[in-house]
């Protein structure tokens, strides 16, 4: 296996992740950790990286354990606002230090469930509890625990280049509707990212979740055909803001749910707390 969960000796859970030594992650992983002071650096950080006796091709690389950043499901508008502001933020901070993702997309964006599953889940069984029971997660709403911590992983792509023009070839990543995407002709990684995140926005949010539209133009926006037309980070965090400014406290409060016909295929746990007790929802 690529990943495998681990507990360290103070008890922390954690996940070691086996990575090539001849990729730019553990060098772009190693400078990021050197950002701790920047608020919009929110790539998963790395708790040890451990050398291989037997091999310099591979190096593991130690995390703390996260969960995929829609599961459980969202419940308030304002939960969505904060995950989408995390990632632009954290995609704006990349850029400006000449990294692209690359593989900017769904299953590449975390969340630090401590609080919200204060009782943890099982590593390769993410809806039942620790023990691999069939309790059910008992878990809160965002909104009860918020700020949330978001974190952005694998970097096993990324690129560190020498300037905000520079152009990659590859066909890679979990999105393969990019449409630039070549061996052979060059392109933006940055806008790459865009458009991944961008496509993150449309078909895991606004078309998954009643009243979510508000974000349609902003993905629309990020995702369009010619990368000379999308947004760069900077003015795709900054039409964000213009969106959620322009919306009244109430509906950032606004309930939400997954819609009847929604794309989201994981177990979605049932068992939720309400205030101080639990309740079936």
């Amino acid at each position: 296996p690529t990943v495998v969960d681990a507990v360290r000796s103070d008890g922390t859970r954690c996940v070691i992740r086996r990575t090539w030594t001849y990729s730019d992650e553990i060098p772009v992983l190693q400078q990021i950790g050197g950002y701790g002071f920047d608020k919009r650096n929110h790539v998963v950080p790395v708790l040890d990286i451990l050398l291989l006796p037997t091999t310099d091709d591979q190096a593991l690389v130690v995390m703390p354990l996260l969960r995929l950043f829609n599961n459980p499901p969202y419940s308030r508008v304002s939960e969505v606002v904060e995950t989408v502001s995390q990632f632009l933020e954290c995609m704006q901070f990349l850029h400006e230090h000449l990294i692209a993702h690359r593989d900017f997309c769904a299953f590449n964006l975390m969340m630090d469930t401590t609080r919200l599953i204060p009782g943890g889940f099982h590593f390769a069984s993410t809806s039942r509890p620790p023990d691999g029971s069939m309790a059910g997660l008992r878990y809160f709403d965002r909104s009860q625990v918020a700020p949330m911590k978001y974190f952005l992983i694998d970097f096993g792509l990324c690129s560190q280049l020498p300037s905000k023009d520079s152009l990659v070839t590859g066909v890679y990543g979990q999105d393969k509707t990019v449409p630039e995407l070549s061996w052979d002709v060059p392109y933006s990684p940055f806008k790459v990212d865009i458009y991944q995140f961008g496509r993150v926005i449309l078909k895991d949010l606004v078309d998954n979740y009643t009243h979510l539209e508000f974000l349609r133009p902003l993905s629309e926006a990020m995702t369009r055909l010619s990368p000379e037309d999308r947004p760069d980070v900077d003015d795709a965090l900054r039409m964000f803001e213009q969106l959620v400014n322009s919306m009244k406290p109430a509906d950032l409060k606004r309930r939400i749910k997954l819609k009847p016909d929604h794309t989201i295929t994981y177990y979605t746990p049932r068992i939720r707390y309400c205030s101080n007790s639990f309740c079936v929802c």
